[in-house]
């Protein structure tokens, strides 16, 4: 047996399975039918283990002889919402192959390509179990729900309880997020930030009976388009700290009353070397800076929060924070893996995201190392008519093969 030959032979049930997992709409907060199917197949592949947790998680475990390392392979469950019917030229969820080999529909690319991927990928080493190969390490297979909700809800609760109550911990995780087949070692941190000016109602006729507090977040805005982002720091990996505005609203918001409240969300990506902390404190400076030209001006800041509910019923008050992450280009693990994609023929590249993913939980807060890669094209994600190529889903699923092979020490060649 070979990589290659394994691929070759699985590819049109993993094609298969990646369709039949788009045509399933799994939007945040409704991941549940998505779960349910891959919570089958693995069933189907015979892992040692596998289950739905609390959260609504997808869980399935390949026992190993404790020599480690114990691997992670993740995505989420989760795909933004379609958007508008006619932005589309097939319907969303169509879940097809078209005349050009591609895979078509929301969710394809981001992830479920990917997570197809590493369906079959636990199926080989299954299969390998079945030859009477005992793994080094536990193989766990976690697909989570609400990662682009952008809260880590599923992947925390995975990391922090489902794990630990089964006595079960992980070395090395991979996300198969889209990266262009690119080693993915890093991003920028996240943090929303919610500011809020304070006014007086008043009649829209007679605005001056009262403070507008729309006009007095004027100067807030002006700063942050103006000179907002002129300070901020730059990474030679991770590139430049960003800071924008990506919502107003005004309150009450009836059309014949001024506003006596005003909020904006905050978007500021930070860098290694800055905290939370350190962010929220420099805004406030950044109030204190206007307050001191505009004396009246009454504004504060926060973090937001949401309280948020999976499908399951289950619970949490989430921070919208993702905490920066990156990992060595020396490390163990990154080396290995770029050794694995050259044997398959795999020309890589190391790269960092712009984006935040679920590493911000496992690398960012637990310090695991974590490497993100597939070979779902990146610049499709959450647009319209959004695809994946077949070639591109057995190319990952090649790659990830080729990968746990390679740490595991396993030689194909030699099982016959």
């Amino acid at each position: 047996m070979s990589v290659i030959r394994f691929v070759n032979e699985v590819e049109h049930d993993l094609v298969a399975f990646a369709g039949q997992l788009v045509r399933i709409p799994s939007v945040t907060g409704n991941e549940g039918d998505v779960a349910a199917a891959l919570l089958a197949r693995l069933q189907d592949i015979g892992v040692d283990e596998s289950w739905i947790d609390e959260a609504g998680n997808v869980i399935a475990v390949l026992y190993g002889s404790d020599h480690g390392p114990n691997i992670l392979l993740s995505g989420h469950l989760d795909v933004v919402p379609p958007g508008r019917q006619d932005s589309w030229d097939f319907d969303p969820f169509v879940g097809d192959i078209d005349q050009e080999g591609r895979l078509r529909g929301r969710g394809s690319t981001d992830m479920k390509g990917g997570l197809a991927a590493l369906v079959f990928t636990m199926k080989l080493m299954k299969d390998l179990q079945s030859r009477g190969l005992q793994l080094p390490g536990n193989v766990i297979f976690g697909a989570v729900i609400h990662e682009e909700a952008a809260e880590m809800l599923g992947m925390e609760f995975l990391c922090r309880s489902t794990l630990p109550r089964k006595g079960l911990g992980f070395d090395l995780c991979y996300l198969a997020e889209p990266s262009n087949g690119r080693v993915v070692l890093g991003h920028r941190g996240k943090v929303e930030l919610v500011v809020t000016t304070r006014g007086v109602a008043a009649h829209s006729s007679m605005p001056w009976m009262g403070v507008n507090a729309l006009q007095t977040m004027l100067p807030v805005l002006e700063m942050i388009f103006g000179q907002g982002g002129e300070r901020l720091p730059s990474h030679p990996d991770l590139g430049k700290a960003s800071i924008t505005v990506t919502n107003l609203v005004c309150r009450p918001g009836a059309l014949s009353v001024t506003p006596d409240e005003c909020e904006i969300s905050v978007d500021r990506r930070y860098l290694p070397g800055e905290t939370l902390e350190t962010i929220q404190q420099q805004f406030v400076a950044f109030l204190a800076t206007i307050k001191a030209k505009y004396p009246d001006l009454d504004a504060s800041v926060r973090v937001r929060t949401f309280d948020e509910t999976s499908y399951t019923g289950y619970q949490k008050t989430v921070t919208k924070h993702h905490p920066v992450w990156i990992l060595a280009r020396d490390n163990r693990y990154v080396q290995e893996t770029i050794r694995a994609l050259q044997l398959v023929g795999q020309d890589t590249k190391i790269d960092y995201k712009m984006a935040g993913t679920d590493a911000s939980m496992t690398a960012g807060v637990l310090g695991i190392p974590t490497i993100i890669f597939s070979w779902a094209r990146a610049e499709l994600c959450h647009k319209a008519n959004e695809y994946m190529s077949v070639k591109r889903i057995t190319m990952t699923l090649e790659a990830y093969a080729a990968i746990l092979c390679r740490i595991y020490g396993i030689d194909l060649a030699q099982l016959g």
